[in-house]
């Protein structure tokens, strides 16, 4: 168990993973090197072998049923750990709309969630006191990640007026993010009001549309920082819409508590 500041979270061989109960409300995230797995979507059966990746929102309601010559590791991170994370919500209502228990990753985006993980391994072992900040920035990334790639899938949520605002929201963010950097962009081309923007998405995902902003745009930059190590602070700076690296650097300070520099050269320590 590595746990700082009374925040769980862990990583397990599959083996070990399901050899205890699994906790209520667990995210997890299970590798599978090779074996077989398999899990329900829209009531029938879906079998997968070696080389896969699942997400599940909810470890109880959102079973994987794997073989046990199993092979792999299990991510697990509990529901406080994972609260204030942007679109976590939004995969749980994708999976309770498609009857699905649990969300199998494909390529491409299975391929950048795996070199996350290996990111998140990195931070596990290394345990040092940032560790726990860092693995919920990564894993702010993946959610991102897997979120993006089934929203193609998605068919409305819910015929409630808050949801569909946040939905509305959360599409345009992803769209228009390097573009429009405050609530009040968002809820001129919503038809609302600033604050009724900020109330919706507070009440719905735990955090305000302001906050889904910045944590979008830091994702975007760290994901940068990951794919691309070669990337200037002035190129990063200019693929997210800042004028200048200045006004970027101020800004990923103010909001992630982090300089960007010393956050690359962190990056280069784990590589």
């Amino acid at each position: 168990m590595y746990q700082m500041n009374n925040v769980p979270f862990r990583i397990q061989s599959i083996r070990s993973a399901y050899a205890v109960p699994q906790k209520d409300h667990e995210l997890r995230i299970i590798y599978l090197a090779n074996g077989t797995g398999a899990f329900y979507e829209q009531n029938k059966l879906v079998e997968t072998s070696g080389d896969s990746l699942f997400f599940l929102h909810n470890a109880l309601a959102g079973r994987v049923e794997i073989s046990r010559e199993s092979q792999g590791q299990v991510y697990s991170f509990t529901h406080e750990f994972i609260q204030h994370i942007p679109l976590v919500h939004e995969l749980s209502m994708f999976e309770a709309e498609h009857t699905t228990s649990a969300i199998l990753v494909k390529n491409p985006v299975k391929q950048e969630v795996e070199m996350i993980l290996q990111k998140i391994s990195s931070e596990y072992e290394s345990a040092k006191h940032y560790s726990l900040d860092n693995i919920r920035d990564y894993l702010k990334i993946i959610v991102r990640q897997i979120s993006r790639s089934v929203s193609n899938h998605q068919q409305s949520w819910s015929s409630s007026r808050k949801t569909g605002l946040v939905r509305q929201f959360l599409q345009l963010l992803d769209q228009q993010y390097t573009a429009l950097k405050k609530v009040t962009h968002y809820a001129e081309k919503l038809h609302v009001t600033a604050n009724h923007l900020n109330t919706t998405l507070k009440d719905i995902t735990g955090i305000t549309a302001s906050e889904h902003i910045r944590q979008r745009v830091i994702s975007e930059a760290k994901l940068l920082a990951i794919r691309r190590e070669n990337y200037s602070m002035k190129e990063i700076a200019y693929h997210l819409g800042f004028e200048d690296k200045s006004h970027f650097s101020k800004y990923f300070k103010n909001a992630s508590g982090k300089n960007f520099t010393n956050y690359k050269k962190e990056l280069a320590m784990d590589a």
